[in-house]
């Protein structure tokens, strides 16, 4: 039971850190410094990975319709993220693409909370 304590703060530890990773790089898009951006932009993609590391591990443990529900949501939490992060690194986010995909980011983020804390 140990691991499963281990890997669910671990998994807790880099959502935080993702999510603190996440805003910086679009603070940074937003401002114009474009390699500082691009660094922490691949910084988040060794973090994603961890992130499916750990989320399987805990799917794997604990197997049930609530965990698998939440790595689904997740992945599309992260999906949206890399959308959002790659297309403003690109000039390509338009304002309705931007409008878009920020709703799918909360409405994402909150059901992932919800899946992740409720279920």
């Amino acid at each position: 039971m140990w691991q499963y304590e281990t890997f669910i703060h671990s998994h807790a530890l880099f959502w935080f850190i993702t999510m603190v990773l996440f805003g910086l790089t679009v603070v940074f898009l937003k401002t114009g410094k474009r390699k500082p951006a691009k660094i922490i932009q691949m910084t988040l993609r060794v973090f994603y990975i961890l992130l499916f590391v750990t989320g399987g591990g805990l799917i794997i443990m604990n197997l049930w319709w609530g965990t698998v529900v939440k790595g689904l949501l997740a992945f599309w939490l992260i999906y949206v993220m890399e959308l959002i992060s790659n297309r403003m690194s690109k000039n390509e986010l338009t304002v309705r693409t931007s409008i878009l995909f920020w709703i799918q980011f909360i409405v994402s983020f909150l059901a992932v909370l919800y899946f992740g804390y409720f279920v």
